[in-house]
């Protein structure tokens, strides 16, 4: 059967296959390491820990620049040309570090405001994840289309990271020792990326001049204003949970949703998978196939974990993680609409080049929720169901956004399979 598939099914499987590993890993580690923090630091302290990450999450962002989904195209779009790779992969490198000390920069002033005083000393040894972020370059093999190296480097820092937290973190300590593994194994990640790049490809780091530094800078931005926007909405709930409800209820709502996202793993895996595949070949009629699957498959993982909710808040944080099933059975409505929103924001929309229109769906989005957010706060009714059905909203305007733009702009049209 693999013989008979030609040259784009067998690099896609390839990727794809390696991509699914790399994140199952990556989201199952989590979900295993969440299950065990919960158990050995209790809700509290796991809720507090949640927390301080949703904050540092939006510096990560910052890092990254929208370069994890703009710099691939680079890539593939100059891959045969020597001279061009390295501008493009040290101008990268370049602006993710500047963007780094910066981050560090602001995490120092906003441990002077009072919310965050407490926990100031905390947050700045938890932006030093950050390193690995600078020099890990997935973007680079996305690009190549290889991405069995990636595969394994991340396999063996979260095999790090699961180790040392199992051995190391024990009841009554605090978060800081996790902290510690969690930086360590980043750093791990980046550290063996960055080495692969330059001894496998033989990438050479070049000066570059302020000007093409700029361009890249500039084009990367609009990814970056949306991306960053819709971390609102994504580490925003976990944000306004720790700040206006309870800590065990952050607990609960980031363990349901790590499940909900540990089902759409493979609609994440497959639109990077496909992605370059189609900015290349502009193959509408796999992109139906996949959006359709991706449809289908999405409501039936969204129903297995509406119907396993009891026994999957059980196994991830025990009994007294029961009380939170009715979150994950609200939640379980996501699994179509972000499988939806994964494969139609890059491969319907980037790969066809309509960047503002992806950057639209997701700066919109972000804009009504924050809009909800402060009529919320205002009526005082900032409260944990609110902000879960506000959630749940966000993600279901933006597939419709992205289905309305895709048929508009004729990416896809009726499912029609010849």
């Amino acid at each position: 059967m693999l013989k008979n598939l030609n040259i784009d099914h067998k690099t896609i499987l390839k990727n794809f296959s390696y991509l699914t590993v790399m994140k199952v890993l990556n989201i199952g580690i989590k979900v295993i390491l969440a299950a065990y923090l919960i158990r050995v630091l209790g809700n509290e302290k796991y809720g507090l820990l949640t927390w301080l990450d949703s904050v540092i999450q939006y510096f990560i962002m910052i890092i990254n620049f929208g370069f994890n989904i703009y710099a691939a195209k680079y890539i593939v779009e100059n891959r045969k040309k020597t001279e061009s790779i390295n501008e493009i992969v040290s101008s990268i490198f370049i602006i993710k570090t500047i963007l780094f000390l910066i981050s560090v920069v602001c995490i120092f002033l906003l441990g002077q405001f009072e919310m965050f005083n407490i926990y100031k000393n905390i947050l700045l040894l938890f932006m030093f994840c950050g390193l690995g972020e600078v020099l890990f370059p997935i973007w680079f093999f996305q690009g190549v289309e290889n991405l069995k190296p990636a595969t394994i480097i991340v396999f063996l820092s979260r095999l790090f990271l699961l180790l040392g937290t199992i051995f190391f973190v024990k009841k009554g300590q605090s978060i800081t020792v996790y902290i510690w593994f969690f930086i360590l194994s980043s750093i791990l990640m980046g550290g063996l990326g960055f080495y692969l790049l330059f001894k496998k490809y033989k990438i050479k780091l070049i000066k570059v001049s302020f000007l093409k530094l700029k361009t890249y800078f500039k084009e990367s931005l609009p990814f970056f204003i949306g991306r960053f926007l819709s971390l609102v909405f994504n580490f925003g709930t976990i944000f306004f949970i720790g700040k206006f409800c309870e800590l065990e209820q952050v607990a609960g709502f980031d363990s349901s949703l790590k499940i909900v996202m540990l089902g759409v793993i493979p609609f994440e895996m497959l639109q990077q998978a496909v992605f370059p595949t189609i900015s290349r070949t502009k193959n509408k009629k796999m992109l139906k196939k996949i959006v359709f699957a991706s449809l289908v498959i999405g409501c039936l993982v969204g129903l297995v974990t509406y119907l396993l909710s009891d026994y999957l808040m059980i196994l991830i944080g025990g009994q007294e993680m029961l009380q939170f099933s009715p979150v994950l059975e609200f939640l379980s409505i996501l699994s179509p609409f972000v499988a939806l929103t994964f494969v139609l924001g890059t491969c319907s929309l980037v790969a066809f080049g309509f960047y503002k229109e992806y950057n639209f769906s997701l700066i919109f989005t972000s804009i009504i929720y924050i809009l909800v957010l402060i009529l919320l706060y205002f009526f005082d009714k900032l409260n944990f169901w609110n902000l879960i059905y506000l959630r749940v909203f966000g993600d279901v305007l933006m597939a419709l956004i992205r289905i309305y733009f895709s048929f508009k702009k004729k990416t896809l049209t009726l499912f029609k399979f010849n």
